[in-house]
């Protein structure tokens, strides 16, 4: 994607305090210009060899993502360490500001997705009913789920870091409450969650847990692998397992974000901060939790999905 957003005005662009504006699609809050992309999105020409990761926000994207790039690209991990994360897995429904990207004539990102040459591994976050309708069958789709009460924890320090002008005076329990009612930024994560987890038995749909990539990282680098039609020796699978630990990829600056946005503004914490099962033990009152369970008792019954406790 770098060709065609040149890397460095993308990443002098990113150092600027940001405003996102949002928009609401099919009662979906969106970044700005979301409902555009997702009506592209509907005639988007989705290739036979392309590889989507997809998740609802921080349930293990950024880890996942770089663990599919890296097997698409062969275990040649000095290939990619030559280009960020951000331009080896674009993040198709994620613009610049508006103002900006008209003042420097910049696409919207699924229009320079467009012209990447295949194969394409592809980041997203919205709902399954959003995608490009023809995804399912003509392209691999990797889902990582987690537990939500880790995921409210993380999504939380996230909103903190990239929009400290909204999110800097808020509260854990604010947020806990903008989290229930899934009035937030894509939705409500147990309809996020079900419309994947009804895919799971698809054979281009891969299912991961975040909770399953932390106890055998190993174990599942070679589930992408093979999932992605990948017949990696055992030698390479270590070196992608090594390379895609939460510490190593938390010290590549081709791995974290955080080295884009280095040049920033003073913000609260980092993009990737503990990548931890079970933080939300430290965070949650016994109130908020039993509200939770309930929750996840309504939303999920019936369907098999459950959570580790």
């Amino acid at each position: 994607m770098d060709k065609v957003i040149p890397a460095d005005l993308y990443q002098k662009l990113l150092s600027q305090p940001l405003h996102f504006g949002y928009v609401e699609h099919e009662g979906i809050i969106l970044y700005e210009e979301g409902d555009d992309v997702v009506k592209a999105l509907k005639t988007f020409e989705v290739r036979d060899d392309d590889s989507w990761i997809v998740t609802y926000p921080k349930a293990g994207t950024t880890w996942v993502q770089e663990i599919m790039s890296c097997v698409m690209h062969d275990g040649k991990l000095e290939e990619v360490n030559k280009r960020h994360t951000a331009f080896r897995v674009p993040f198709i429904e994620f613009n610049l500001p508006k103002t900006i990207r008209q003042e420097n004539k910049l696409p919207l990102t699924y229009q320079a997705v467009e012209q990447i040459p295949s194969p394409r591994v592809i980041k997203s976050h919205l709902p399954g009913q959003l995608l490009p309708p023809n995804i399912w069958d003509k392209s691999k789709v990797v889902y990582v789920i987690r537990n939500p009460k880790d995921v409210v924890v993380s999504y939380f320090y996230f909103l903190k870091l990239i929009n400290p002008n909204d999110r800097s005076g808020q509260t854990f329990s604010e947020f806990f409450d903008e989290m229930m009612s899934g009035k937030i930024l894509y939705g409500p994560w147990w309809d996020h969650y079900l419309s994947f987890w009804k895919m799971r038995h698809h054979p281009n749909v891969l299912l991961l847990r975040f909770e399953d990539l932390k106890r055998d990282l190993r174990g599942n680098v070679e589930k992408v692998s093979k999932f992605l039609g990948k017949d990696m020796p055992a030698e390479t699978l270590d070196a992608i397992t090594d390379h895609c630990t939460f510490a190593n990829m938390k010290k590549n600056p081709m791995a974290n974000p955080d080295s884009i946005l280095a040049d920033t503004a003073p913000r609260e914490g980092s993009f990737m901060r503990k990548g931890k099962v079970g933080d939300w033990k430290s965070h949650f009152t016994v109130a908020q939790n039993e509200a939770m369970d309930a929750l996840i008792r309504d939303k999920c019954y019936g369907t098999g999905l459950t959570f580790d406790q």
